[in-house]
């Protein structure tokens, strides 16, 4: 008894000593931590958002997903066709942080009620800022100045993904371009605007929110180098989205092109997000593109009426 004690023991202090499933009674050592067996990559976050979107879509709606790549990475857009014979741009849009470009707030909806007003949509996938409470002392501190102009996370990888959305866009035959974002995906399109010094197009920013280290104040200070005209369609429910509306306002009026428009809509009479919000929504959108791009330009012919023999007007 003491002898068997003793092995079961020695057995319980000796963990590298693991009987082989295969019948072999000889002992076999556990992989190392360095040993490629042992090595597994975990999908991120994004990863399987992602990855469960594409599957969703396949099923349905295959023809929309398109695979585009920029600085030699690949990533996801989503493509609805105009459904107008005549066609005046696209809309390229971002999400917020931690979405996808088939978010249902926002994003879903518009992507899919703009084509009915002669707009195409791409919806493109932008990267989940990663550890934003870890960033060093040194990059807060180098943009501390609010007159230092912050630069984003990953905002050299998003505005590769804008620049090759556009070539898509492009091939596809479209000429204009509409930048949309909503929230975080509103600081990504606004300071790729004014960083690129955009002319001749339109910006919306849905809800925006600046990304950290960027300040409000920053962000609104983005919006006095514009040349474009832009939408700003927020929520004023908060003293801070109050103040930070009126930041953004302010700024807007100090613009040098103050031919360009800036239309700023709180949005609480519309209500929160659902079928008949997002109706008023695309219905603002939609007034705000044929008032402030080349749609105003466009001329559709009046119907025309089968006048039979005992024709009635249909006005009567």
């Amino acid at each position: 008894m003491k002898k068997l004690s003793l092995a079961i023991t020695l057995l319980l202090l000796t963990p590298q000593l693991v009987w082989s499933a295969d019948g072999d009674d000889s002992p076999a050592t556990t992989p190392s931590s360095g040993s490629p067996s042992d090595t597994r990559v975990m999908p991120s976050a994004q990863e399987i958002r992602i990855n469960g979107l594409i599957e969703r879509l396949s099923i349905t709606r295959a023809h929309e997903i398109e695979t585009i790549e920029a600085n030699g990475e690949s990533f996801l857009g989503l493509f609805e066709e105009s459904a107008s014979g005549d066609p005046q741009g696209c809309v390229l849009m971002l999400h917020n942080d931690h979405g996808h470009p088939d978010w249902p707030q926002v994003i879903s909806p518009l992507r899919h009620s703009l084509p009915e007003h002669s707009w195409c949509t791409l919806s493109i996938e932008v990267p989940d800022v990663e550890d934003r409470a870890a960033r060093t002392t040194t990059e807060i501190t180098s943009i501390d100045n609010d007159d230092t102009f912050a630069t984003l996370p990953n905002e050299e990888t998003v505005f590769a993904r804008i620049n090759a959305a556009q070539q898509r866009i492009r091939e596809k035959g479209y000429n204009q371009v509409v930048y949309l974002g909503y929230r975080t995906g509103a600081a990504y399109a606004l300071r790729y605007a004014s960083e690129n010094n955009i002319t001749g197009q339109a910006l919306i920013l849905i809800e925006p929110r600046p990304i950290p280290p960027m300040t409000d104040f920053q962000f609104s200070q983005e919006i006095r180098r514009l040349r474009l005209s832009v939408l700003d369609y927020y929520f004023d429910r908060t003293h801070h989205a109050h103040q930070f509306a009126r930041m953004r306002e302010s700024a807007a009026n100090k613009r040098t092109a103050r031919n360009q428009s800036y239309v700023q809509i709180n949005a609480v009479p519309d209500s929160r997000y659902d079928s008949s919000g997002d109706k008023r929504l695309e219905q603002r959108i939609w007034g705000f593109l044929k008032q402030n791009t080349i749609q105003r330009n466009q001329r559709k012919e009046l119907p025309e009426f089968d006048k039979s023999l005992f024709f009635k007007s249909p006005l009567d």
